[in-house]
């Protein structure tokens, strides 16, 4: 029997400082494509001066699965929703909340962001896909570009997969 590779289910990486942004941003997301099925626990993400920048300090970070299987394709549109989002909690011109959606299948997470590197496929409308984890030997392995954060949540990601039904 042929998997079906050309769905998976929708998750998001967010990231705040206060949590009010959050919460509207969640309530935002979770309007538009459905409720989490798992959250892994809020953490500390590795120190980035690009976000502390924008957004402050400290940082704090989560990750959600919702129970919405998309087909990947749809990811480019998701991306550019959630960045009318981000932009709608501006305050005076800064983020409040970052929103990274992602998609994840019993092989692979993709992430979509609109920050161009070499090793990132460009979707359309100023989108781009980064192959962050897959799957292999019996749990998500990283590439050299992975962030830190992707590589420090295996085990979530890990336990996701153990009820990804596609």
């Amino acid at each position: 029997m042929r998997k079906n590779t050309d769905r998976a289910f929708l998750g998001f990486a967010l990231m705040w400082r206060e949590e009010e942004f959050l919460l509207k941003a969640k309530e935002n997301l979770l309007s538009e494509y459905g409720s989490i099925l798992s959250q892994s626990e809020i953490f500390n993400p590795p120190v980035s001066k690009y976000y502390q920048r924008e957004m402050g300090f400290p940082l704090l970070k989560r990750f959600i699965i919702t129970d919405r299987v998309i087909d990947k394709s749809e990811i480019k549109g998701i991306k550019k929703l959630c960045m009318e989002i981000e932009d709608s909690f501006r305050i005076n011109g800064s983020r409040t909340v970052n929103i990274d959606p992602f998609y994840i299948d019993p092989d692979q997470l993709v992430v979509s962001t609109k920050k161009y590197r070499g090793n990132r496929i460009y979707l359309g409308d100023g989108v781009y896909a980064e192959l962050e984890l897959f799957y292999h030997h019996g749990s998500f392995q990283p590439f050299i570009w992975t962030y830190l954060d992707y590589k420090q949540q295996i085990p979530f990601f890990n336990s996701v997969r153990n009820f990804l039904k596609l």
